[in-house]
């Protein structure tokens, strides 16, 4: 089996008929469809911001907020899915479970080694942000690190040359799957975890001297917008999709029409308006999410397959010699 690269990928034209958001899917009450954002949104935040108040335990409020958000979206992926097909089985549980695992360990070894660093490094340290009210310094610390997320997020898809190919094929796991639901979002390679979480994340905000009162409302923010972005409810946000990444933009990034497959920022979505990369369509959905070609790929099924992935020789890769300009 020849792996095909990101750009062999794009290099294929993909026609698919965009479908109404009710195929194959159930219909919502509205309710659900415009108020699970707004209110997911407040929760957390007046959470973290309650939890700064009161000096509660940061890490025990991160995680009851993620076992909270979890819940209440699967159970309305349960309930309300916006396309049956994309629904969670048992079979791609377990394929999901494999990834968490693996991400997991991970991330605990890369929290654990900046973790480290940060307590030797941290005595005295300051940085630009640490004085700055929280009013500021969230903000800056998102806009600083969404844009190094966004610009290595967007190589991984559109570079060319060698660094361009491993960044693909370390990402790749990720769009594998041919469906979108809230369990699926930590489906990743441990490499792609570390570029993510390690380099664009956590030093960027150790070196600019985050609080940890900056630290926990930052990851509260994101780690939200990353569940809801991923899940298969017809989930609408209005205007707010022009400042969040969310469930409407995310699943185009998702699909396998390269002429929709765009949407790279993580959580702030006007880099994409700004940057150009920015496509949404109220209403609808994909028609096929995954790769151009699936049968150039490993199943996402077959686990040990997708981590080989980043190793693959480029000599066996067949690469694109079309600019990535021409492919965008």
């Amino acid at each position: 089996m020849r792996t095909l690269t990101r750009s062999d990928a794009m290099a294929k034209p993909n026609h698919q008929p965009k479908r109404s958001w009710k195929f194959g899917g159930s219909n919502p009450p509205w309710a659900v469809t415009w108020l699970t954002w707004p209110i997911l949104f407040t929760f957390n935040i007046g959470l973290a911001l309650r939890a700064i108040t009161q000096q509660w335990n940061y890490s025990s409020v991160l995680t009851a907020l993620l076992i909270t958000d979890v819940a209440v979206l699967v159970t309305l992926e349960f309930l309300f899915p916006v396309r049956r097909q994309w629904k969670m089985t048992w079979r791609s549980f377990f394929r999901d479970l494999k990834y968490i695992v693996a991400g997991g360990a991970t991330f605990a070894v890369f929290d654990g080694l900046f973790g480290l660093a940060s307590i030797r490094l941290n005595t005295g340290h300051v940085g630009p942000l640490t004085d700055w009210p929280l009013y500021l310094s969230v903000p800056a610390a998102l806009l600083v690190v969404e844009f190094l997320n966004y610009s290595q997020h967007r190589w991984s898809h559109e570079l060319n040359g060698a660094l361009g190919n491993f960044l693909w094929r370390s990402h790749a796991a990720h769009h594998l799957p041919e469906q979108v639901y809230v369990l699926m979002h930590p489906a990743s390679h441990p490499i792609n975890g570390f570029i993510v979480r390690g380099l664009v994340t956590l030093l960027p905000l150790y070196y600019l001297g985050a609080t940890p009162e900056t630290v926990l409302l930052f990851s509260t923010i994101v780690t939200f917008q990353a569940l809801i972005s991923h899940c298969n409810v017809d989930i609408r946000a209005g205007w707010f999709n022009y400042v969040f990444v969310g469930t409407e933009l995310h699943r185009f990034h998702h699909s396998a029409n390269l002429s929709e497959s765009k949407n790279y920022a993580v959580t702030l979505s006007f880099l994409d308006i700004i940057f150009g990369t920015f496509y949404y369509r109220p209403g609808s959905l994909p028609g096929r999410l995954g790769v151009v070609d699936p049968s150039a790929y490993p199943n996402s099924t077959d686990f040990w397959k997708v981590m080989m992935l980043p190793f693959e020789r480029e000599v066996e890769q067949g690469f694109s010699s079309v600019p990535a300009a021409d492919l965008r």
